[in-house]
This record gives C-alpha cells, sequence and structure tokens, in this order.
C-alpha cells in the first residue's frame, strides 16, 4: 500500500512544485514505484516543470468523473508517473474535490509513494490535498512572511488530525536575513528535514522543463533532494559530498 505525502504550502513562491519534482524523480531513481499528482487546480505548473506534453486527459477530468484514472497517467523519462491538472480555464468546471481523496485511494493500488503537488494558501483546494494524504510535509522559505503562513498550514494539519513530517525550507541563499534552522523549528514546532539552497539555474531548468535533479545531478540541491528521498524512503545512500574526490572534481569543475 502506497504512502501518500501532501507537499503544501501556506505562501505562493516558495519552490514547492520544483520540489515535488525532483523528490518524485529521486525517489523513483531510488528504485520506488512513484507518481506525482498535480492537486493545484487553479493554477497548475507540475506539468510545465516535467515537460508533460498538452495532455487530452487531466485530473479535472477524473473530478468530473470522465474517463479512467489511467488514461490520466504519464510517464516521464525518468520512469517518474504523473497526473497533472489542466491548465485551461474551463477545466474548472463542475470539478467535484471530494473525489480527490477516491482517486488517490485508487493510485494506491500500483505504487509505492505518491506525492500531492497541492495549492499554496489555505483554501479548500489546498485542504483538500491535505485531506487526501497520510502525511505531510511543509515547503518554507527562511523568511517571517513564509513561515507565518507555513504555521498555519501546520495548525490545519494537525486539527485533520495529518501528521506533519517536517519542514523543508526551501531556496536558501545564504542571506544575513534569512532565519536560523533552529529558529524555524522553534517558530513551527516541527523539525526541519531538509534545507536547500537556492540554484542558480533554476530559471534554465524551468525554461527547457528539464528537473534540476537531472540537468545538474552534482549541484548542493540535488544532492540535498536526494539525501531526504533516501531518508523518506529507508533508502541507504552515501552522500558524495563526504567523498575527497567528488569535491575535487567539483571545485575544478571536472
Amino acid at each position: 500500500m502506497a504512502r501518500v505525502i501532501s507537499c503544501v504550502s501556506g505562501k505562493g513562491g516558495v519552490g514547492k512544485t520544483t520540489f515535488v519534482a525532483n523528490i518524485g524523480i529521486a525517489t523513483t531513481q531510488f528504485g520506488h514505484r512513484t507518481i506525482v499528482v498535480d492537486t493545484n487546480l487553479t493554477t497548475p505548473n507540475l506539468g510545465f516543470h516535467l515537460g508533460v506534453p498538452l495532455y487530452p486527459q487531466t485530473l479535472h477530468n477524473l473530478l468530473r468523473g470522465e474517463g479512467n484514472i489511467y488514461d490520466a497517467i504519464y510517464i516521464h523519462p525518468t520512469d517518474l508517473k504523473v497526473i497533472p491538472a489542466g491548465i485551461s480555464i474551463y477545466d474548472l468546471k463542475n470539478t467535484d474535490l471530494s473525489k480527490l481523496k477516491e482517486i488517490v485511494n485508487k493510485l494506491r493500488l500500483d505504487h509505492d509513494i505518491i506525492f500531492l503537488d497541492g495549492a499554496a494558501g489555505l483554501g479548500k483546494e489546498s485542504i483538500a490535498t491535505i485531506e487526501a494524504a497520510d502525511e505531510i510535509i511543509v515547503i518554507t522559505n527562511a523568511e517571517l512572511p513564509s513561515l507565518t503562513d507555513a504555521l498555519k498550514t501546520i495548525k490545519i494539519a494537525e486539527e485533520l488530525k495529518k501528521p506533519v513530517i517536517g519542514a523543508v525550507v526551501n531556496r536558501i541563499r545564504g542571506l544575513k536575513s534569512e532565519i536560523a534552522k533552529e529558529d524555524i523549528e522553534s517558530i513551527l514546532g516541527t523539525p526541519v528535514i531538509g534545507s536547500i539552497k537556492e540554484h542558480n539555474k533554476m530559471s534554465d531548468c524551468i525554461a527547457t522543463k528539464t528537473p534540476i535533479i537531472s540537468y545538474d545531478k552534482h549541484n548542493d540541491y540535488s544532492i540535498e533532494i536526494k539525501k531526504l528521498a533516501a531518508e523518506l524512503t529507508d533508502t541507504c545512500w552515501k552522500d558524495p559530498r563526504n567523498d575527497f574526490m567528488f569535491l575535487l572534481k567539483r571545485m575544478l569543475k571536472l
């Protein structure tokens, strides 16, 4: 039976969808049958990040009771499975969010891990994504506005009796104004399970529809994603940054 993890954030722009795309690929590379689902119905972007072409069947169709669930599943070149959401404003018509949990439960049969890419904010889409999951990961930045909204998201998850695995602090830029990990844990009342630096080629990755973990597998972003994926799935994995030759090659840009 699959493990369903909802990735949510109270605030937009924290890099949540980028995280979902890359963590999905990482767990797939570790041999786990993984599927990512774009549950952001109003402003979906997961398909763009993964280079999924225009798709005739999406999550919106399933929420309207149209078509077969397997027709909405697309295979990424990394073997990661994807259910995108429709990008047309007309896709929003007659969708029934109450069907989301039923759809997710059907996916459990054929997968080991399911990541839900929730909508930003605390609206009904985000709440439905939390309700459909077993566990929650909160994505935030090391800034007070983002942390404030992340805390609200955690409180909602607790009210819905959904365990929070922890927080991923994303897009770290090394600024003095950024809040320290220990203070973030104190504010949120949950452990920081990942601290991920901003990648300077992020725009290139999105433009070329190539996830960072495929674009540059030796950078810190990719390594932190793999580290977290290994921890989430109890996979034995060695951090290459502990290897002298790896560090030397990276320093020399070989």
